[in-house]
């Protein structure tokens, strides 16, 4: 159960840091709304929703940072659910 709980904070601390990330690099990234007003919260949700494996929401890349940015956040994703899933195998 331990084990569950330190997972669940890795994704919960994975989503607060690369929302801080997207906002501070949000040059990077467009909105499909083109609404040039966009928050912590926009970018909140979009990491929320790259970490839980749903995708991307009303935002997307459009220079290298923010493609790096979004890739290193989906191998984070991808390499804890893989490695949560072996654990729980043995």
């Amino acid at each position: 159960m331990k084990f569950l709980f330190r997972s669940l904070f890795f994704h919960f601390i994975c989503i607060l840091i690369f929302a801080l990330l997207y906002n501070t690099f949000s040059f990077s990234f467009d909105n499909t709304n083109h609404n040039n007003r966009t928050t912590i919260l926009d970018f909140l949700l979009l990491s929320t929703t790259i970490q839980a494996g749903v995708g991307i929401s009303g935002f997307y890349p459009i220079n290298a940072t923010g493609k790096l940015l979004m890739t290193l956040q989906q191998m984070m994703m991808l390499s804890n659910n893989v490695f949560t899933l072996y654990l729980f195998t043995l």
